[in-house]
């Protein structure tokens, strides 16, 4: 589905990301984790056409990313950054711009845009709100409407930087429930999380980063018995039943 290929980036002359490779499966979960700085977030926003690569390449479905029109991308893929303005507009309007790039310039919705617009407030459970200001919500509760806008827009691939990102404990678990759900409606996920106990629940794929490169790739339970996960954070990851925790590494 998303194939990244020995893709090198960074910003003016300072270089970010350093030949990463993985593929992330359709219909799959795929997780970037690693320490703060390492390129998660510059690599989330390359695979979202937003950043162009120095060298490598970014391949969705196949087909090379600069290969898309813009309009064309934005039917393929749809990005949820973690740092958002809050504008002054209902959570309809704002679930609303998700089908834009199927619009024509008058951007009048149509009956099919309608019900996507509908169905994705109900399959996250924002459509109580939907006449609701923005701005008069909770940092969890945007979150959950910017998905709605991310479902709406009905892309195959979707891109969730921090998804978790200002939501209590309880409100955490039931965003990543709502992701981790997504690939029933044959989505492929792949997003930045920074609680290991979290990507190692919730994800099908792990992407280790660190430096810039990816340092190992696989599925969770290979990650967390390979010791990588520890040896690049420097810390002691175990497991109660199916939940995991992350304590501080002997010693510290």
């Amino acid at each position: 589905m998303l194939e990244i290929r020995q893709a090198a980036a960074g910003y003016g002359r300072e270089q970010v990301l350093r030949q990463v490779s993985f593929t992330a499966p359709a219909g799959e979960v795929t997780t970037l984790v690693g320490p703060n700085g390492c390129g998660k977030t510059t690599l989330l926003r390359a695979a979202a056409g937003q950043l162009p690569l120095w060298s490598g390449q970014i391949l969705l479905e196949g087909r090379p990313l600069p290969d898309y029109s813009r309009k064309e991308l934005a039917q393929a893929a749809a990005f949820m950054p973690q740092v958002r303005d809050v504008p002054a507009i209902t959570v309809e309007a704002l679930v609303c711009h998700g089908r834009f790039p199927y619009l024509g310039f008058s951007r009048r919705l149509r009956p099919e845009d309608r019900r996507a617009v509908e169905g994705a407030m109900e399959a996250v459970g924002v459509a109580q709100w939907a006449r609701r200001d923005l701005r008069e919500l909770s940092g969890g509760q945007r979150q959950r409407v910017y998905l709605a806008m991310a479902l709406a827009q009905d892309t195959r691939l979707i891109l969730l930087d921090e998804p978790s990102t200002y939501l209590d404990p309880g409100r955490q678990f039931e965003l990543l429930e709502l992701i981790a759900g997504l690939k029933g409606r044959g989505k492929t996920v792949v997003m930045v999380l920074h609680d290991l106990a979290h990507a190692l629940r919730y994800s099908g794929q792990i992407v280790l980063m660190d430096g810039g490169r990816a340092v190992q790739c696989g599925p969770p339970e290979q990650l967390l018995s390979s010791g990588a996960l520890e040896r690049v954070f420097g810390v002691r990851i175990g497991r109660a039943g199916e939940n995991f925790y992350v304590a501080p590494a002997a010693g510290v």
